[in-house]
């Protein structure tokens, strides 16, 4: 045990403070109880989670999606089955053009030709999964 000894300059309201600083704490505990419930909820209806970096952007753009995987909500797509047609014809040209798309392959090293088609076979594969899933883009 120990003794606390405090000096406040006079005139402020001791208990009053004391009686903010608790009710805040009490605001601060149920706003931290409400985010973990969201978060939780949040987590729990992500049915998938793919990440390609941003790098391979332009190789994206050149093939015709660009728009299909970072913006989809700008080209209509909300729902995983939207993506199916899309990905499938830009799978189909990479497939088909390996070396005119691996010009694209970011100068920094970070990303490229092979493991954005994978990227996007694995899109693909989620999409035929979860075809009525809600598609967010996280840029």
């Amino acid at each position: 045990m120990s003794l606390d000894l405090y000096f406040f300059r006079n005139g402020f309201d001791i208990q009053r403070s004391r009686a903010d600083i608790d009710a805040a704490y009490t605001q601060l505990q149920a706003m931290r109880a409400e985010l973990e419930e969201l978060e939780d909820n949040y987590e729990d209806a992500k049915l998938a989670s793919l990440n390609v970096t941003h790098n391979l952007n332009k190789m994206a753009e050149a093939v015709g999606l660009y728009k299909v995987l970072w913006h989809p909500e700008e080209v209509g797509i909300t729902t995983a089955s939207q993506m199916i047609a899309p990905l499938e014809k830009g799978i189909t040209e990479l497939m088909a053009n390996p070396d005119k798309y691996k010009t694209y392959n970011p100068p920094n090293g970070w990303g490229n030709y092979d493991i954005f088609l994978s990227f996007c076979k694995s899109v693909l594969r989620k999409c035929h999964e979860y075809p009525d899933a809600i598609i967010e883009a996280s840029r």
